[in-house]
């Protein structure tokens, strides 16, 4: 029977590992028009402009209908005072959609050519109250040192985590988070949660092949991860898009304690069906 420590040390070398996959993968993005359509390029194989354009209103509203069910009263009321983090922005979609709203904006990303990407479209658009930055995928602590802590009021991610090479990636970038949010700043991300089909299960190898469902949760999992990190998990209602995608959505509070969590903050309205990475 192999050793402990070296059990150990063979599952953090395969960690770094998929982590180093998943750097060159998003690479590709330079020229590869299937990581583009990945990432969400404006007119990518998905991406004609009426559904980059309303994948980002989707986001932005469901946004706003978290904060009016769940943060403080006076929250809306000041988000033009207010700076948002969109990790993993890809091509502006969601971006371009939170400079409407918030005062200022920052999406960080993994791909140099993505991040050229969002910030044509976002300037032919005519947002001005953005940054961006790029990162190496191996190292998210990187966007703390660049940006800061205490520097959001809002943190968002959509369609990001399913594609992250570990949970334990997954929890790194939480703690980066953590660090970069201010006391009582709000978040929401997506993950897809594990329906315990093979599908679904968590992937171990080959980055490339399984980078569409290479991440999910099962029942608690990021929750569990959440709280660890340092925030309060106010709701997470599952399905609210596409069900057959099989998204999960968290929205939190840094160092808020609540008694109670609500599984559906819109029950009994309908799912709508959104494209997503």
């Amino acid at each position: 029977m192999a050793a402990p420590g070296r059990v150990m040390g063979e599952k953090s070398l395969k960690k770094k590992g998929l982590e180093e996959e998943a750097r060159e993968y998003w690479r590709l993005s330079e020229y590869d028009e299937r990581v583009q359509d990945q990432s969400h390029w404006l007119g990518s194989a998905r991406w004609d402009r009426g559904r980059w354009l309303a994948y980002g209103d989707f986001h932005r509203d469901l946004i706003l209908r978290f904060l009016r069910e769940h943060a403080p009263a006076d929250y809306v009321g000041r988000l033009r005072e207010m700076a948002v983090l969109d990790w993993g922005c890809g091509g502006g979609a969601n971006l371009r959609a939170l400079c409407g709203i918030f005062g200022r904006a920052a999406g960080v990303d993994v791909s140099e050519a993505t991040i050229s990407q969002c910030e044509k479209q976002l300037r032919l658009l005519g947002c001005e109250n953005f940054t961006t930055l790029c990162f190496p995928a191996d190292r998210p602590e990187k966007v703390l040192e660049r940006l800061g802590p205490a520097s959001f009021d809002f943190v968002f991610s959509a369609a990001v985590f399913q594609h992250f090479p570990s949970k334990d990636y997954s929890f790194r970038v939480l703690e980066v988070m953590e660090q970069l949010m201010k006391p009582g700043a709000c978040g929401l991300i997506q993950v897809r949660y594990d329906d315990g089909s093979d599908k679904l299960r968590q992937k171990e190898s080959d980055y490339a092949k399984n980078v569409i469902y290479m991440t999910s949760f099962k029942a608690g999992e990021f929750a569990g991860q959440l709280k660890k990190a340092g925030f309060t998990l106010l709701a997470s209602p599952r399905d609210l898009d596409n069900p057959e995608d099989r998204h999960e959505y968290s929205f939190f509070r840094k160092g808020l304690a609540v008694s109670s969590v609500h599984a559906d903050p819109f029950p009994g309205e309908s799912r709508g069906r959104r494209g997503e990475r």
